[in-house]
């Protein structure tokens, strides 16, 4: 077995279950050190991780978080409304003031860490060449 270098993490914090992952994406921290940004900007993958030098652009997974993200939302979303709508009997724009607010705070606060654990899913099992 090869002696592993610093910047391979450990296996205790590499294979940690779902519930640990799920928890560490919300810290959006790089896959590898879990150190370094994830993230430079709101949705946008830093090109390397600024502690390790891991190269995180080569593994942007463009719209697959949000496609992911998008049927969620409509599984979650879509009975909300209809239960306000029995309960409540809201007008049409009740519903939309309350739905859009409802799935922009959900969006707002989960895509980025929906990104960043699929990212860290891709680290963990789909290495490419070059990566540390």
């Amino acid at each position: 077995m090869p002696a592993a270098d610093q910047n391979t993490p450990a296996p205790e914090e590499s294979e940690g279950g779902l519930l640990r992952d799920i928890l560490f994406s919300f810290r959006k921290r790089c896959p590898v050190c879990r150190k370094g940004q994830l993230f430079s900007s709101f949705l946008e993958i830093a090109e390397t991780c600024e502690t390790c030098g891991a190269k995180l652009g080569d593994h942007d997974i463009g719209d697959g978080a949000v496609v992911f993200f998008i049927f969620l939302l409509g599984f979650s979303l879509i009975p909300m409304t209809w239960v306000l709508d029995i309960k409540f009997s809201l007008p049409i724009w009740g519903h939309v003031l309350f739905v859009g607010a409802a799935g922009g705070a959900i969006i707002f606060f989960l895509m980025p860490a929906v990104k960043a654990y699929i990212i860290l899913l891709e680290f963990r099992h789909l290495r490419r060449p070059g990566d540390k």
